[in-house]
Order: C-alpha cells, then sequence, then structure tokens
C-alpha cells in the first residue's frame, strides 16, 4: 500500500463509521449502528496495525 492509505482509509472507515452510528441511532435502525460499529472497528484495526508496525523493530537491530 501506499504511504498515507493505510492512515487515510483508518480515519475515514472511523469518520463515516460514526456517522452511521450516529444516523442510526437517531433513526432507531439497529442495522445501521451495527454497520457503523463495524466501519469503527476496521478503522480503529487499520490505524493500530499501521502504529504496530511503525514500533516493531527489526530482526537484529534489537537495542542491547
Amino acid at each position: 500500500m501506499t504511504l498515507l492509505s493505510k492512515k487515510i482509509f483508518g480515519l475515514g472507515f472511523v469518520l463515516l463509521g460514526g456517522l452511521a452510528i450516529a444516523h442510526g441511532g437517531s433513526a432507531g435502525q439497529t442495522w445501521e449502528v451495527l454497520v457503523g460499529s463495524l466501519g469503527v472497528i476496521i478503522g480503529v484495526a487499520l490505524l493500530a496495525m499501521k502504529i504496530v508496525r511503525r514500533n516493531i523493530t527489526p530482526a537484529g537491530q534489537a537495542d542491547r
């Protein structure tokens, strides 16, 4: 993936998921709240994967 794609897609999923949750909650649509929750979970997972991957030291270069 390109340099910023995981961050952009992660933030997009979080924002759109949050909007879907808010709209589903006000309209009383349970399925929309579930779809929004799934979007937020996917977005947070993408952002977390990016952070974890950045903080892992390459093999053989661990500090002593």
